[in-house]
């Protein structure tokens, strides 16, 4: 039997254990997607999370092949060409 696509769009059931078991789940997928395009492909990957919940302090998970710090330094000084992407990028 194989996956089903669902449709992406913000967990509405009223209690907060779906949104976290999901949240827990997605994240850790993404780190090891991080982490193996790292390997593969020998490139140096960052991924920053923050979560919020009203009343909580924000909460930050994050994954990085290297020095986080340095990551960002090289993000923040690049002048090269650029791929971004944003939401809309893939939303039907």
């Amino acid at each position: 039997m194989g996956r089903r696509k669902i449709a992406i769009q913000p967990i509405t059931v009223r209690t907060n254990l779906w949104r976290r078991l999901t949240l827990l789940n997605r994240k850790t997928g993404l780190f090891k997607k991080a982490y193996e395009l790292g390997v593969l492909c020998s490139v140096d990957v960052a991924v920053i999370i923050f979560e919020r919940k009203p009343g909580h302090p924000d909460k930050l998970f994050q994954y990085c092949s290297t020095d986080i710090n340095t990551i960002i330094q090289r993000q923040i000084r690049f002048d090269g060409e650029r791929d971004l992407r944003t939401p809309q990028d893939f939303s039907g």
